[in-house]
């Protein structure tokens, strides 16, 4: 037998999808109106009828919507600051890196630790670095713990895609 849900039940729903997680949702809509849900009857329900609950950072206790402004959190791909609200959170060396040298940073530039300590947010220990950079810093493997032989590596990058670029801007008359 099919479960036929109410517009009251809807109602419901989505009043507190905003306030709670889909697990806790789905517990108190079964508390609410006495009845049994699984997690994938639930799920199926909020996406058929595109209800989106809140959702939470798996292994963290807190709410990060509900965080302050400047708040960090690390992840297995780095430490957060949240800078804006509702949800806007950046990568703390990017924040750090245009504060110390105050400037903006493109899309395509990156952040490297020199001494790929990448919970070390010292001005000298970040450099600017762009995919293309990145890149050859990766395919050469011209990284290492040592930040001096890492700028190193970032700065031969640079010169080798001057000459790359000097290369091929070169026309047929020049090469003759």
């Amino acid at each position: 037998m099919k479960n036929r849900y109410t517009k009251e039940f809807e109602d419901f729903v989505r009043e507190n999808a905003s306030k709670y997680n889909r697990e806790e949702l789905r517990q108190l809509v079964q508390k609410e109106y006495n009845i049994v849900i699984s997690k994938d009857s639930f799920r199926r329900y909020l996406n058929r009828h595109k209800i989106k609950s809140i959702h939470l950072i798996k292994n963290n206790a807190r709410d990060v919507y509900k965080c302050p402004i400047g708040t960090e959190r690390a992840t297995s791909e780095g430490v957060f600051i949240k800078v804006a609200q509702p949800d806007k959170w950046r990568r703390k060396s990017r924040v750090m890196y245009e504060m110390y040298h105050d400037c903006k940073l493109n899309d395509n530039e990156y952040i490297v630790f020199l001494n790929r300590n990448n919970n070390d947010f010292r001005k000298e220990n970040l450099m600017k670095s762009t995919q293309r950079e990145m890149a050859y810093l990766h395919n050469y493997k011209t990284y290492s713990k040592n930040p001096k032989l890492t700028e190193l590596g970032i700065l031969s990058a640079r010169l080798m895609i001057k000459a790359k670029d000097k290369l091929e801007s070169r026309t047929t008359f020049d090469k003759i």
